[in-house]
């Protein structure tokens, strides 16, 4: 690609599932490289790619490379309360004797439905009454 398509706008893909987008060219300085000058705020950010590197390249809008460059992820802020060690462990023994009591009620609960044969007999030669 000569210099003079300093403003040729695209997606460049890349090996490894990374891609990027901006302006792009091939300075003949720079052997075999790309060259992506990145917008980022009212400025660029240029990076460089060796071509072996590079998967594809769609020739796309300003608007387009411009919509791709933008960071896909901001980072989050996540402010997890401190526990002391008393509270969880209180809280650990507390899920612990609610998971005892869940399972002693379900066996419970299971013991009473195998004593009394709540469940109806299947019918006799009828072995797939939805067949037909």
């Amino acid at each position: 690609m000569p210099e003079e398509t300093m403003d040729q706008w695209a997606t460049v893909e890349l090996m490894g599932h990374a891609q990027t987008a901006g302006r792009i060219s091939r300075p003949s300085d720079w052997g075999g490289l790309l060259r992506v000058d990145v917008p980022e705020g009212d400025g660029y950010r240029t990076e460089f790619y060796g071509l072996a590197a590079i998967y594809s390249i769609k020739l796309v809008s300003e608007d387009i490379a411009r919509a791709y460059a933008r960071p896909q992820h901001q980072a989050r802020e996540y402010d997890a309360p401190i526990v002391s060690r008393e509270q969880y462990d209180s809280a650990l023994r507390f899920a612990r004797s609610e998971t005892d009591r869940v399972r002693a009620e379900r066996n419970e609960l299971e013991r009473r439905l195998v004593a009394i044969n709540a469940l109806p007999a299947p019918a006799a030669g009828n072995d797939n009454a939805e067949d037909g």
